[in-house]
C-alpha cells in the first residue's frame, strides 16, 4: 500500500493550501497550466497574465519549461520574491544553475510523492526561510504536558523543549513511575523556566480524565503571562519548518507575519522487527496518519481569552478568527517505543483508565486494536525510513501535509439529496458531510453561502469563508442544506432558522 499520494494534485494542493491560509480566491497565472491544477478548489479564481508585471502581490503561479524562458523570468522573481508569494513549477530537463537555485529558494523534487517530473520552487513571505533572526527577550512560548508514567522519556522531552528555547508547565496525573521525581528535579535546576503540579489537586483517580486535563490547559493558557502556547505531549519531537531555527525562532517569526496558530503534520514511529531497544527521538521508520480525522491537528496558538481545546480532545485548539500560517510544525510522534513499554503503557496505564471517558465522549479507540505484544511490532517494509535527507527529500508533505495519501471516508458516499441544478445553495454544518455536500453540489449550482455555529472559530474551508445563520437570513438563495446527520441537531438548527425568517420549504435535510 502506498504511502505517498503519487498523483498529479500535490501542486494544486499546495496553491489550495497558501490560499486557503491567506484568505484569498484569486491565483494569477503565467505561462501554460495544465492538468497540474485540475485540482484547485472550486471557489478559486483563476486570472492568466501574460507579463510578468501584471501578477498581483498575492500568489502567483510560474511554469517554466525551458532553460529561455527561466532565463527571462530570473530577474523579475528576485526583485518580487520578497512580497509575493510564488509557486514555481520548472519541468523536467529544464538545467538550473546553482545561481538560479539559490534565489529560488529550496527545491522541492515532487516525482518522489507525485506522478508529475520537474522541480518545485516555493517562493515569497509564507515561505521565507528566518535568518538572521533576533527574538525580543519578551517573547515567551509556553509548551503545557499532562503526563502519566513516561520515565522512560521525560528527562530527554524536558531537554529537547528547553534547547528549543521554550518554557515547560508540567501536570503530572499522578505518576507512580518515579516521572514525577525527575519532573520535579528539572523543576529545582530551572525554577523560572519549569512549572510543576500534579493533577488533580484532590489526588489520584481511577481515571483518564482528559477532558478536566484540556479544560485545566485552557485556564492556564488563559492566565499566564506569555506570547504564545503549546498544548505538548511527553511523547512528541516537534519541529520547526526551517533546518536549525527553533520554535522559539520560528513561531516568533510566524507571530511577526500576522499569523496566530500554527497546525501540526503527525508522523507515527513505529517499533519494528529490525528494533530491539527503546526507538524515542531516534530515527527510525515512520508513516503519515491517513484518516483525515486524525490528520489534522492545531497545538499552537497566541495568546488569547477565546480558547476551547476540551471540545476537540485536545487535538484541535478553537480561537477567534483564526489565521493559520502556510507551513506545519512536524511532530515526531512515538507513542509505542519498545516492547515492554507499549505493554505497560497500552494495558497498564491506558485502556483500563480509557473506560468512562470512551463511555461518555466516544474518546480513546486508538489502542482498541491491539491485542496482544505482536501487535505493536510494524513491519519496516510497510513503512518510510528516516534518512539524512529526508526532510529534503518530502518537505512538502511534511511540513505543508501535501502529496500524502488518504484513506477514503466512511460514511460520506451515500449522503442523499434532490437533484438541484442552477440554484443558489447554502451549506450549514462546516464538518465532513457538509465539506462533501459542498463538493457535491459546487459543480452544478453556486454556493453563496457556508454557515455554521461555530463559524467565529473555524478557519477558511475549500476558500470559503463561514458565516452565521444571522447572515443567511440576509442572502438571496433558494434552498439551504443542513449537512449534519444527527436529527436532534437538525432541528435545533432548522428552529434557528424559522426564528430567522427562512421559510420552512426553503430547508433541505441531509
Amino acid at each position: 500500500m502506498n504511502i505517498l499520494a503519487k498523483n498529479n494534485k500535490v501542486i494544486a494542493d499546495v496553491i489550495n493550501r497558501v490560499l486557503n491560509c491567506r484568505k484569498l480566491k484569486i491565483l494569477d497565472v503565467y505561462g501554460k497550466a495544465g492538468s497540474e491544477l485540475d485540482s484547485l478548489y472550486p471557489a478559486i479564481r483563476i486570472r492568466t497574465v501574460e507579463k510578468l508585471a501584471e501578477l498581483s502581490k498575492n500568489v502567483g503561479y510560474l511554469r517554466i519549461e525551458n532553460t529561455c524562458e527561466l532565463e527571462k523570468m530570473m530577474l523579475w522573481i528576485t526583485e518580487t520574491r520578497e512580497r509575493e508569494d510564488l509557486i514555481i513549477y520548472v519541468s523536467n530537463g529544464v538545467e538550473i544553475s546553482e545561481t538560479y537555485k539559490n534565489i529560488l529558494g529550496i527545491s522541492h523534487h515532487i516525482g518522489y510523492y507525485s506522478d508529475l517530473e520537474g522541480t518545485l520552487f516555493l517562493s515569497g513571505t509564507s515561505f521565507q526561510i528566518p535568518k538572521k533572526l533576533i527574538v525580543s527577550n519578551e517573547f515567551k512560548v509556553l509548551a503545557m504536558i499532562h503526563f502519566y508514567n513516561e520515565v522512560d522519556i521525560i528527562e530527554k522531552t524536558i531537554l529537547y523543549l528547553l534547547s528549543q528555547e521554550l518554557d515547560l508547565y508540567l501536570l503530572d496525573n499522578w505518576s507512580d513511575d518515579g516521572s514525577y521525581e525527575i519532573a520535579r528535579r528539572y523543576q529545582q535546576l530551572y525554577p523560572d523556566r519549569i512549572y510543576l503540579e500534579r493533577f488533580p489537586i484532590s489526588g489520584k483517580t481511577a481515571n483518564f480524565e482528559l477532558y478536566e486535563q484540556l479544560e485545566r490547559t485552557e485556564v492556564l493558557s488563559r492566565d499566564l503571562n506569555y506570547n504564545w502556547f503549546l498544548h505538548y505531549d511527553m511523547d512528541e519531537m516537534r519541529v520547526s519548518p526551517w533546518k536549525d531555527v527553533s520554535l522559539r525562532k520560528a513561531i516568533y517569526w510566524i507571530d511577526k507575519s500576522g499569523y496566530n496558530c500554527i497546525e501540526n503534520t503527525v508522523i507515527d514511529f513505529w517499533y519494528t522487527e529490525q528494533d530491539v531497544e527503546n526507538i524515542f527521538m531516534k530515527d527510525t521508520f515512520f508513516d503519515f496518519r491517513h484518516e483525515r480525522r486524525w490528520f489534522f491537528q492545531l497545538k499552537t496558538w497566541k495568546k488569547t481569552d477565546q480558547i476551547d481545546l476540551k471540545s476537540s480532545g485536545g487535538h484541535w485548539a478553537k480561537i477567534a478568527n483564526p489565521k493559520i500560517y502556510p507551513l506545519k510544525i512536524l511532530n515526531r510522534h512515538y507513542p509505542l517505543r519498545s516492547l515492554e513499554q507499549a505493554e505497560k503503557k497500552v494495558f497498564q496505564d491506558r485502556l483500563p483508565r480509557f473506560k468512562k471517558e470512551k463511555k461518555e465522549r466516544g474518546w480513546h479507540s486508538h489502542y482498541d486494536h491491539l491485542k496482544k505484544e505482536e501487535n505493536v511490532i510494524r513491519k519496516s517494509t510497510e513503512l518510510l525510513y528516516w534518512g539524512a535527507d529526508i526532510c529534503q527529500k518530502l518537505y512538502i508533505p511534511l511540513f505543508m501535509e501535501c502529496g500524502v495519501r488518504w484513506d477514503t471516508e466512511v460514511g460520506l458516499s451515500n449522503i442523499e439529496l434532490p437533484y438541484l441544478e442552477n440554484k443558489k445553495l447554502v451549506i450549514y454544518g462546516a464538518g465532513n458531510i457538509g465539506k462533501r455536500v459542498y463538493q457535491m453540489e459546487i459543480g452544478r449550482n453556486h454556493i453563496v453561502g457556508w454557515a455554521d455555529k461555530s463559524y467565529e472559530v473555524i478557519p477558511n474551508l475549500l476558500c470559503e469563508t463561514l458565516v452565521s445563520i444571522a447572515d443567511v437570513a440576509n442572502m438571496k438563495f433558494d434552498y439551504i442544506i443542513i449537512a449534519v446527520r444527527a436529527t436532534e441537531i437538525q432541528r435545533e438548527v432548522r428552529t434557528q432558522m424559522k426564528e430567522f425568517g427562512i421559510l420552512d420549504e426553503k430547508i433541505i435535510c441531509v
